[in-house]
């Protein structure tokens, strides 16, 4: 279970500043873009770490169904960390507090 939690917050974090990277790049914000790629490989790295230690637990005889479902918090995490992204750009790109 603390496998697809880890995953589930991983995946949030990292699809948030990927979104977050996006619109970076769209406003021209190139500060912006240099530190937010530093902050992506961090939980990208907990993303593969997460899933990688998955797979070797179903190679030593593990349930490939949990394997399966690594989908749904990859899912979840990664729809609600966009979402987040861009209240978050707004706000920030607007100056609204």
């Amino acid at each position: 279970m603390t496998t697809y939690i880890i995953l589930f917050v991983a995946q949030f974090c990292f699809v948030a500043t990927k979104a977050f990277q996006q619109l970076n790049v769209l406003h021209h914000k190139p500060v912006w873009v240099f530190w937010t790629s530093g902050v992506m490989s961090v939980f990208e790295c907990g993303v593969y770490g997460a899933v990688t230690f998955k797979a070797y637990e179903v190679v030593q005889g593990g349930d490939v169904l949990y394997f399966m479902l690594l989908a749904i918090p990859l899912w979840l995490g990664g729809a609600l960390g966009s979402i987040m992204s861009m209240a978050i750009h707004r706000r920030i790109r607007d100056g609204r507090r």
